[in-house]
């Protein structure tokens, strides 16, 4: 069970880091572009803020379990990914004519397994 946890938060991890890539570094691509429009001025900071959020929800997943330190930090980091995933869903659905939350709904899952996981089943350090 441990190591199909380090999976999944390796998977949610990169996935993470690709939304910090992306919202924070990448707002210029087309897609992108056309939902931060719709969404009006506000949106930008928003961006900013998501990618932020997703840097340090990325290192909260991680580094506790390498480091074997702060080890309730990882089951907050995934709720707290599981919060931001809602978000996601909400604006990407506010925001695009054609609304992908497939994936979004799947990292869910896995963000909720791992709070579950790192909580109750196999916690750092047992």
């Amino acid at each position: 069970m441990n190591t199909l946890l380090w999976i999944i938060q390796i998977i949610l991890s990169i996935k993470l880091l690709t939304v910090t890539y992306t919202h924070g570094l990448r707002q210029s691509k087309t897609e992108m572009h056309d939902a931060i429009q719709k969404m009006g001025t506000i949106s930008r900071p928003i961006h900013y803020l998501i990618a932020a959020c997703t840097f340090i929800g990325t290192l909260g997943l991680i580094l506790p379990g390498f480091l074997v330190v702060s080890i309730w930090m990882t089951p907050l980091s995934a709720l707290g990914a599981a919060l931001l995933l809602l978000v996601s869903i909400y604006f990407h659905v506010q925001s695009r004519e054609k609304p992908k939350v497939f994936v979004s709904l799947v990292l869910l899952v896995f963000a909720l397994f791992i709070a579950y996981g790192r909580w109750a089943l196999v916690p750092f350090g047992s």
